[in-house]
């Protein structure tokens, strides 16, 4: 008899047992992986573990679309699903005027073994969505943004690290720390949510890579700033492309990179010297190829910046949120953001949020992006003619006739974004080196960059402000975004970094090793041609502290006017994991 109630008793209990876990549903996740993400897959594995996930992780592209297609069918209402897709990525858009939705459909994502395109993985992802799984992916790829714009409007939460045809880290961000600052069970919200998984995953991105504009954390929030986000990133940054350390000269191999470059190009092997061959027209025009298509994307963010309505509505979001806004930001919940305001001042290239509290500080931040974008379009028009000009110099130093003997109709090789992985490492490690040397040249001539674009006898000491500002307040919204005082104090700008910047990039100019035939050389010549080239690159340091400082400041107006646009809320504030 006891053996049989305890036999009753056991059954009740796992019984019970089993109608709990059911309730609770099934928590799966799915990891598909390319070595070069290092151990960003294993921890976000571990973490997940750590909230009761079961992991399947993979390198093969097969063997994940078998995994979600098992989930699929076997995951419903209740179940929650992670998918995380560390991969190299693809850019379908070649041509930067499209922004169609059904393009992204063709991006795909490379792993160790094999490569899965977003036309296979979103049908699974909406099955699985339409079952009333709990679904959030997070695409780590390049062109990651492809797959969010694919996912505008699904009820599953998608989201990228990169927006549109734009290259980002391999093994960065790393999501399992952005998910452990949130408690279980978490949801990747914003600032404005009680969890904010994404705006933490969105600080880590901006903090480390300010200048790297293209990345932030993306999501399909399906609302328009959200979607003009995606190629409007991407877009700010071709503003800073016709230098960028000779990146672009190189590959796309004008001829003006062996005067502009002549050590790096110096060091080249003899075949890849062979190479370049372009005009400097020829070079422009493959550069405006990227950057025109851009001006219906800047022209959006100034219909934007001169909203009221929207602006004022923004503002007050804003305004609520003020600390947390911050916060997430720079990637640290425990910073004291009204005691000590300047902590992350140099890493957020001297943004400090006391100069933006309340709606009066969001209205001034519009403002400022709106001045910036005009000092990196001034400084891309200055480099044009720049180096309109030097190719005018070095005609003049070698003779017309002996320049046209090296150049010839050749293909453009299309520089950016990089494709393969090989090509991307390769920039990534180019970009550090970049700004590395930016910062030394800051150092070796004594120059704070903040200074350039502000008025410090304005301000109370050690507080500078922006200068030359167009003044944006509530009664002043409905004036020109950039009034032409704007545009002149941008000009001036441009000019104060040429002048401060040209010691540090003084070019000697080794006639006899640049491939080009000589006869004689014109001392006064040369040296025209070299001053040339300074200014040319002393103008890269200023319009990349500009690019880096707009990060930070577009992620927060981007922010609070999707979160007015998107009334219901997005897919991922209501995806619990």
């Amino acid at each position: 008899m006891k053996r049989s109630i305890l036999a009753v008793m056991l059954a009740g209990f796992f019984t019970l047992l089993a109608v709990q876990l059911d309730a609770a549903g099934l928590k799966k996740a799915l990891i598909i992986y390319h070595n070069d993400w290092g151990n960003t897959p294993t921890e976000l594995k571990t973490e997940l573990q750590s909230r009761g996930y079961m992991v399947t992780m993979t390198d093969s592209g097969t063997s994940g679309l078998n995994a979600l297609t098992t989930f699929s069918t076997l995951l419903a209402s209740g179940d929650q699903l992670v998918v995380y897709l560390a991969g190299h990525g693809w850019n379908p858009r070649w041509n930067r005027s499209d922004t169609s939705k059904g393009t992204a459909a063709s991006h795909f994502i490379e792993f160790n073994s094999g490569t899965l395109s977003v036309s296979q993985l979103a049908p699974l992802f909406e099955k699985i969505a339409n079952n009333g799984a709990s679904l959030t992916v997070i695409d780590g790829s390049c062109n990651g943004g492809e797959s969010v714009l694919y996912g505008m409007g699904k009820n599953y939460c998608i989201m990228a690290t990169t927006g549109v045809y734009s290259p980002s880290l391999t093994g960065f961000p790393v999501p399992s720390n952005a998910i452990d600052k949130d408690s279980a069970p978490a949801a990747f919200g914003m600032w404005w949510d009680t969890h904010k998984t994404a705006s933490w995953l969105n600080g880590q991105i901006v903090l480390a890579l300010p200048e790297r504009i293209n990345q932030r954390l993306f999501r399909n929030d399906n609302t328009d700033i959200t979607n003009l986000s995606l190629f409007l990133r991407p877009s700010i940054g071709l503003l800073t492309g016709l230098d960028l350390g000779g990146w672009n000269l190189h590959y796309q191999y004008c001829y003006l990179y062996r005067l502009i470059y002549p050590d790096d190009y110096a060091a080249l092997d003899a075949a890849e010297k062979a190479k370049f061959t372009n005009s400097v027209d020829t070079y422009l025009s493959s550069m405006h190829g990227y950057s025109d298509p851009a001006q219906t994307f800047f022209s959006r963010l100034d219909s934007y910046l001169n909203n009221s309505m929207l602006l004022n509505s923004a503002a007050s979001i804003y305004a609520a949120s003020y600390t947390n806004v911050w916060k997430t930001l720079a990637n640290d919940p425990a910073w004291n953001v009204s005691g000590e305001p300047g902590k992350y001042a140099s890493q957020m290239k001297g943004v400090t949020p006391d100069a933006y509290v309340g709606t009066a500080g969001f209205m001034k931040m519009a403002g400022e992006i709106d001045f910036l974008m005009t000092v990196l379009k001034t400084g891309y028009a200055e480099q044009e003619d720049l180096l309109r000009q030097i190719d005018a110099a070095a005609k003049d130093l070698y003779g017309p006739v002996n320049v046209a003997k090296i150049i010839k109709l050749t293909p453009v090789q299309k520089a950016w974004p990089p494709e393969s992985a090989e090509q991307l490492k390769k920039f990534n490690n180019f970009e550090r080196f970049l700004l590395n040397r930016f910062e030394l040249i800051d150092r070796n001539l004594k120059i704070d960059r903040r200074n350039l674009m502000m008025n410090p006898s304005a301000a109370p000491a050690g507080r500078p402000v922006m200068r030359l500002m167009p003044l944006r307040n509530l009664n002043q919204l409905n004036q020109p975004a950039v009034a032409a005082g704007g545009k002149s104090d941008a000009k001036q700008i441009i000019d104060l970094s040429m002048q401060k910047y040209e010691p540090g990039f003084k070019t000697v100019v080794p006639v006899e090793k640049v491939g080009i035939s000589y006869n004689l050389i014109n001392a006064m010549k040369k040296q025209k041609l070299e001053e040339l080239i300074g200014k040319f690159k002393a103008i890269s340091p200023t319009l990349s502290y500009a690019e880096g400082r707009i990060s930070f400041l577009l992620s927060v107006v981007e922010d609070s006017i999707s979160k007015v646009q998107g009334s219901n809320g997005c897919s991922c504030e209501q995806k619990t994991f």
